[in-house]
């Protein structure tokens, strides 16, 4: 097969920029953090020829995986420097703070190369020690093998050295590292590439569907037609798809490699099927998209690409693909339930924002802190077409039901309202928090969000029910459950069921990815205690983050404290909260349960507490400072009795709830909780009384003369 000759546009570029490359060593390293906001792969090669003042203009948040192109392996398994090492640095600074992982590439070019480098066992070795040494040197998450082209004589070598450099990697002593391997467009042309045996080791396949048509065609076509015809016959995008899966491949671990350049081909004219006149030249993205605006886009239904033609001194036809074509490509990797997909290069769309918008369209969540789920507090609320008492309603909403908030003005916030066309937002006013409390957040829920452009809401959960609206792509209503593969959301005033399985992605507990932020208006809390008595804490708080309070908001403070309630901790150290759950901007009280310690001398106890979820420490602190006194209220004073004074006081034996009492007509009454008398007596002088009562919390009233005492006392048994 004479594809087996040609070059790869990697192999082809690679060569083509090599002799003027700089070469060294990386020196930064940067932690890789927490990577949010993809639901689906997007991995991208980065050439070292790309100038690191263009990685400005990446999209970051869109790219879950960089490839750094690349480190040549020799055939004796010994690497080459890092071309570009400033670059190299440049893209960590950018990259990990993002959570995006980097694996550097190394390539071997040259079936004679790579036959003669998998044929000896000592290259191997000599390579998978070296990978797994410079992977610790750069500090990054893995590797992408690119060796084009591995010949059936080496298959098994191959597969081998695969399996021995994924068992290295993925026991890395810095933590397991990734292993993706650069695969061909049509795998049946390669048998050299054992799928199915490979498929067990890779964490995955990067497959380079372009180039079908290449550099030396013979006839002017599609790099990466999307879908089989019968004039450009059956080998497209679409059939590399099924091919990879009938010989083994795992569909989660399966990338769709996608071009960001085309071809340019003398012609001997501009009709479609055109032969060449000679080698055609790569065009990147950015040139390619200009000129087509030049010269007149034209659009094969064949394909279903794009391509131009021009006339200099002779004819030339370019194609490649634009965003149209790759928002193809990408339902076809979605539909297939792949892994993701990815792109030969970045850096090629420069400047451009088409390819980007795409990939946003199709794989981006958003972001989980613009996105929170409120629930109607009130027996009914309108839905006003903006924020403010000026605007019509749309409608209403009953208690109970829940909607997607995303925005907020004052106390006013901006949900989803399903639209089939036009403005889709409503606005509902939510209340301070405090005074009114209209809207409150919940947790927990998981968010359903529209891909197709149109979804269709019915009474029941099959199409044989009647249509109640249609909601449109991006918008985002919370599931309360789900029956087969449809799933019922609510609405304003209803509930309606739309199937979920294809036409929507599932967002669980957005919240939990959200920033929580909390100011502290005030503390209230006693500021002197009993021994071992109970007291509750009321913190008035304004909700500065994007996640509703919840009954998982809790206070913590270092090391264990002095206030510990068994009942209502998490642990010595950690306090549950419960209250109004706020959500963002308003304002309410969170209350928590302390207990005082045992003391038998007046202490003060000063401790300092921070918000907490789901183990996430949240500003603002606060410290309270409590005076705990025990539960000997009054002290006989003996030498005042001896002189004769009328001193009236009363002692509490704690927990028998056993009174002492003294003092000239003394009267002393006992409450329960709910205001109730149970107990009074009267008497002069000295007595000791021990009322009979059930277990619980009671509040005493003492006067003797004008002497008056107030407490309350826990009766245990």
């Amino acid at each position: 097969m004479v594809w087996l000759l040609y070059l790869t546009i990697h192999e082809l570029q690679y060569k083509e920029h090599i002799k003027n490359a700089i070469f060294g060593e990386p020196t930064v390293k940067i932690p890789l953090q927490e990577r949010k906001g993809m639901r689906y792969t997007y991995y991208g090669y980065l050439p070292y020829w790309i100038g690191s003042g263009k990685y400005a203009n990446f999209q970051w948040e869109l790219l879950t995986h960089i490839a750094y192109f690349s480190v040549s392996v020799d055939t004796l398994g010994n690497l080459g420097s890092v071309p570009y090492p400033q670059r190299f640095d440049t893209l960590l600074l950018y990259a990990h703070p993002r959570g995006i992982r980097i694996h550097m590439t190394y390539t071997l070019f040259g079936s004679s190369d790579v036959a003669k480098f998998l044929n000896s066992r000592t290259a191997r070795e000599n390579a998978i020690n070296n990978i797994k040494n410079q992977i610790s040197t750069l500090g990054i998450e893995g590797a992408n093998m690119d060796f084009e082209f591995v010949t059936s004589s080496v298959r098994d070598s191959f597969t081998l050295f695969i399996q021995e450099l994924a068992e290295t990697l993925h026991s890395h002593p810095d933590g397991r590292k990734d292993l993706y391997i650069a695969s061909p467009a049509v795998p049946e042309w390669y048998p050299g590439y054992d799928i199915a045996a490979l498929d067990p080791w890779v964490d995955g396949f990067f497959i380079m569907a372009y180039d079908f048509h290449y550099s030396g065609s013979s006839v002017a076509g599609p790099v990466a037609p999307n879908v089989p015809s019968s004039f450009w016959g059956v080998y497209s995008v679409a059939k590399t798809i099924g091919s990879y899966i009938d010989s083994g491949a795992t569909r989660q671990k399966m990338v769709l490699g996608m071009p960001y350049y085309g071809y340019d081909w003398p012609t001997e004219s501009d009709e479609i099927g055109s032969a060449t006149t000679g080698y055609g030249s790569a065009k990147i993205f950015t040139t390619a998209k200009s000129e087509a605006e030049n010269y007149g886009r034209d659009w094969d239904t064949c394909s279903l690409t794009p391509w131009y033609s021009y006339y200099t001194t002779e004819w030339h036809q370019t194609w490649y693909d634009d965003s149209v074509s790759i928002g193809i490509k990408l339902d076809l990797a979605l539909d297939s339930m792949l892994q993701g997909a990815g792109c030969w290069a970045l850096g090629y769309d420069d400047g451009e924002d088409d390819l980007w918008n795409v990939i946003r369209d199709r794989l981006w969540i958003e972001p989980p802190e613009m996105h929170w789920v409120v629930e109607v507090n009130v027996a009914g609320l309108n839905i006003r077409e903006g924020p403010g008492l000026e605007y019509p309603p749309y409608t209403y909403a009953v208690q109970g039901e829940r909607f997607v908030a995303f925005d907020r003005k004052g106390y006013w916030y901006r949900i989803y309202f399903p639209s089939a066309s036009g403005g889709y937002y409503g606005w509902m006013y939510g209340g301070d928090g405090i005074n009114h409390q209209y809207l409150k957040g919940v947790t927990e829920d998981t968010i359903l969000r529209v891909t197709a452009s149109l979804l269709n809401v019915r009474e029941g959960p099959s199409t044989s029910y009647p249509v109640i609206t249609q909601i449109a792509r991006g918008q985002c209503f919370v599931p309360d459950s789900f029956s087969n593969f449809w799933a019922r959301i609510f609405l304003p005033q209803d509930t309606g069921w739309c199937y979920y399985a294809t036409y929507t992605r599932l967002i669980p507990i957005p919240e939990d990815s959200n920033p929580y932020l909390a100011g502290i208006d005030s503390v209230i809390y006693p500021d002197t205690v009993r021994s071992q008595d109970t007291f509750t804490i009321r913190i008035y708080v304004e909700n500065q983050g994007y996640g509703p309070f919840d009954s998982l908001v809790w206070i913590k403070t270092s090391g264990s404290s002095s206030f510990y309630c068994p009942d209502t901790w998490v642990d010595d150290s950690t306090a549950k909260t419960w209250g109004f759950s706020g959500i963002p901007g308003q304002h309410f009280i969170r209350y928590a349960t302390f207990q005082a310690p045992y003391v038998t001398d007046t202490l003060t106890f000063e401790e300092t507490f921070t918000w907490i979820r789901k183990g996430t420490l949240f500003d603002y602190s606060f410290t309270i400072r409590v005076t705990v006194v025990p539960q000997v209220l009054y002290v006989e004073n003996e030498r005042e009795r001896e002189e004769g004074k009328k001193n009236s006081w009363i002692r509490v034996y704690y927990p028998e709830g056993r009174f002492v009492l003294s003092g000239e007509n003394w009267r002393f009454s006992l409450y329960d909780v709910a205001g109730r008398k149970v107990y009074e007596e009267k008497g002069r002088g000295r007595k000791s009384i021990t009322p009979s009562l059930p277990s619980g919390i009671y509040f005493y009233f003492f006067s003797s003369g004008n002497k008056k005492e107030t407490g309350k006392f826990l009766k245990l048994r």
